[in-house]
């Protein structure tokens, strides 16, 4: 009985843990439009003389804002590549860095974005790593990030590098370090790999380790 709720949980919590994602980023996403949008699914309805329940109707100004949402977006993308957008957007951008405090935010959460989201093939990590943390003989996994700062390698007597190391199982906090190039030991796993064995705390192993259980068990 026990191994059957076991397997039970394993199947359904993922499930569980995912909808309940979705449904918080879709009443995040379209929250902001349901007042914009609502008046307009009532008018639809009022045309087409139907009456459809409250609950239904703020589903379809949900779904019609995230839809809205989504085609404003792309268009915001389209319209940027035009010259005169683009010269416009850099006087925009010339203002809010004069503007104090403002300036601050702005400027850095455009430029995390513009790294996260870049389309140019460059990843925000370039490839996962091992480092001694705290302190040899213990390690810890993270990942090279960037280069380092031209300020930074003035000060420093040898080859540095910036490491990303972050904390279980919650990764979106951690540490930032240089560490010396000598003790950068890069590890053949994917970003994908490293944040789930992080997050899982070390049970959900790379594929190559589970292949090689898999055909350790055959034998």
């Amino acid at each position: 009985m026990k191994k059957y709720l076991l397997t039970g949980l394993v199947i359904l919590l993922p499930v569980a843990l995912t909808v309940m994602i979705i449904l918080f980023l879709f009443d995040l996403f379209t929250e902001p439009f349901v007042n914009l949008v609502g008046p307009l699914v009532n008018l639809l309805q009022q045309k087409a003389h139907i009456h459809l329940p409250q609950e239904l109707t703020l589903l379809l100004s949900r779904i019609l804002s995230l839809i809205l949402l989504c085609a404003f977006i792309l268009f915001l993308g389209f319209i940027t590549q035009l010259f005169l957008v683009k010269t416009l957007i850099q006087w925009g951008n010339n203002i809010l860095f004069r503007i104090p405090f403002i300036k601050t935010v702005y400027k850095v959460s455009r430029d995390i974005f513009a790294a996260l989201l870049a389309t140019d093939g460059k990843k925000v990590f370039k490839h996962p790593v091992m480092i001694p943390f705290p302190c040899k003989p213990n390690y810890c996994l993270g990942f090279e990030s960037g280069e380092l700062a031209q300020e930074c390698k003035e000060k420093l007597k040898e080859a540095m590098v910036p490491v990303f190391i972050p904390t279980a199982p919650h990764p979106i906090s951690g540490f930032f370090f240089f560490i010396p190039a000598s003790d950068v030991h890069r590890v053949e796993m994917t970003n994908e790999e490293v944040v789930k064995f992080l997050v899982s705390c070390g049970m959900i192993l790379p594929k190559a380790d589970t292949q090689q259980e898999a055909s350790h068990d055959l034998f």
